[in-house]
């Protein structure tokens, strides 16, 4: 799975370079979409503190968490951020461009979001910012709630930027049996090659016939908002939506419920049995 999101950013038209034209508008946006989040009523303890500390899952380049940082440091707050990614090419790109943005070190970690918990370290906020939720099913995803839940503090956030695609995919646009997307180097046509029963996620095959010769096949579950904060509440003691625009949301948890350990998830017999 590593390998094939590796090769997937290679390949598929995504804002991860800071210092892009693209990447700077898309920093410009997200600082806005920061703002916004700040002014959330179960901010106002939290922005109480003298340091706030920031974990950032599936962060790529960093652009939710440094724009995050920026805004806590303008308030004349200190922040501790790491940033977590499975792509260490990114995150080094993370890292320079968090430190020359934020004056400050920070930290950047190869690491599976399913295991931040082995951080052993609590966070005031957890965020999930990038729409990344589409590679995670539903038996993936809840690991990582688990894992995120057991390194928040007692009123930490957990923050996921997120698209409503039961309505944007199937109901506004439908879904495409075939789709181009981007432009130059990075455009790409896509195919759907399957569909998973026990995941419940869909398979497509990307070509990008200037950066790879070969197909590259990725599944993808397509999340509605609701099950989404549904799932969130059943790790959190309370749950919100935020607009961002269009069908983009932040959904935020609030302080953690610790009752489902990230042991305790193991393979399901459903999968052990290796049968449909």
């Amino acid at each position: 799975m590593k390998d094939k999101l590796l090769e997937f950013f290679r390949i598929f038209p995504w804002a991860d370079d800071p210092e892009s034209e693209e990447g700077k508008k898309y920093y410009n946006f997200t600082i806005k979409n920061m703002d916004k989040l700040l002014k959330h009523p179960w901010f106002e303890d939290i922005l109480k503190k003298k340091e706030i500390k920031i974990l950032e899952i599936c962060g790529g380049a960093g652009f939710g968490s440094i724009a995050l940082s920026k805004l806590l440091l303008e308030k004349d707050l200190e922040i501790d951020l790491i940033i977590t990614d499975l792509r260490k090419e990114v995150l080094k790109r993370a890292k320079k461009f968090g430190e020359k943005a934020l004056k400050r070190d920070i930290m950047a970690k190869v690491m599976d979001a399913k295991e931040v918990h082995k951080l052993r370290k609590k966070f005031d906020i957890a965020l999930m910012y990038g729409l990344s939720t589409p590679h995670f099913s539903p038996w993936d995803i809840i690991k990582v709630f688990s894992s995120v839940n057991r390194i928040l503090e007692d009123d930490g956030i957990f923050i996921i930027d997120e698209v409503d695609r039961r309505y944007k995919t199937f109901l506004m646009s439908g879904y495409k049996w075939v789709l181009g997307e981007g432009k130059g180097d990075k455009f790409v046509i896509s195919f759907h090659t399957g569909y998973d029963i026990l995941k419940g996620t869909f398979k497509r095959t990307f070509f990008n016939p200037t950066l790879s010769k070969k197909p590259l096949t990725i599944e993808f579950y397509f999340w509605g908002l609701s099950e989404m904060g549904a799932l969130i509440f059943l790790f959190f003691k309370d749950v919100d939506f935020l607009h961002i625009n269009n069908t983009r949301y932040f959904i935020l948890g609030y302080k953690p419920r610790r009752i489902l350990k990230p042991e305790e998830f193991k393979e399901p017999f459903l999968f052990r049995k290796n049968i449909l």
